[in-house]
């Protein structure tokens, strides 16, 4: 198994970084996508990508995994080369992970039903997300409110690629 999470300017730098412990432990292959090399988020944190957005062949991942913050979630949107990933993740069926704003940008595409998402308040976009979960699961999509959803959210993207078995022994590692 193998997951990208895409990380540009203006990112919650924990939502991207949590998730990405968290999955490493598990053991799935993990890359932090940048738009370019070096980062910068909406908290004025620096880091490094691992590999560029334009270097990437995405037929090589299992899961596309979109971090929130602002403006870094208007960042991703606006991005050709992130709308084009989604809509082929869509056609082949791959698994898309969304957390805090970034949801919003699946419901503009049209890709969330109501209640069968979460995301943080104030961007369901008209939708009714789902009530008193900090993550959900449905079809090939799994979103989280933000930040404190975290654990959650990685967890449920462990899940769905390794078991829940390997999700339960990561988050019990961590002492969650």
């Amino acid at each position: 198994m193998k997951a990208m999470i895409i990380v540009n300017n203006g990112l919650e730098e924990c939502e991207a970084l949590i998730t990405y412990d968290l999955l490493y432990r598990a053991g799935i292959k993990t890359d932090l996508v940048g738009f370019t090399d070096e980062i910068l988020s909406s908290h004025e944190v620096r880091f490094k990508a691992h590999r560029l957005l334009d270097e990437i062949d995405p037929a090589e991942y299992d899961c596309l995994i979109l971090p929130g913050g602002m403006p870094g979630t208007k960042n991703l949107e606006n991005d050709e080369r992130v709308q084009k990933l989604i809509d082929d993740f869509v056609k082949e069926n791959k698994l898309i992970a969304a957390i805090c704003a970034a949801p919003s940008i699946l419901i503009h595409k049209g890709l969330l039903r109501n209640e069968h998402f979460i995301c943080f308040p104030g961007f369901e976009s008209g939708l009714t997300p789902a009530a008193e979960v900090k993550a959900i699961k449905d079809g090939n999509f799994i979103t989280g409110k933000g930040l404190g959803a975290a654990f959650e959210f990685a967890s449920l993207i462990i899940k769905e690629l390794l078991g829940e078995e390997k999700a339960q022994e990561v988050l019990q590692k961590i002492q969650y």
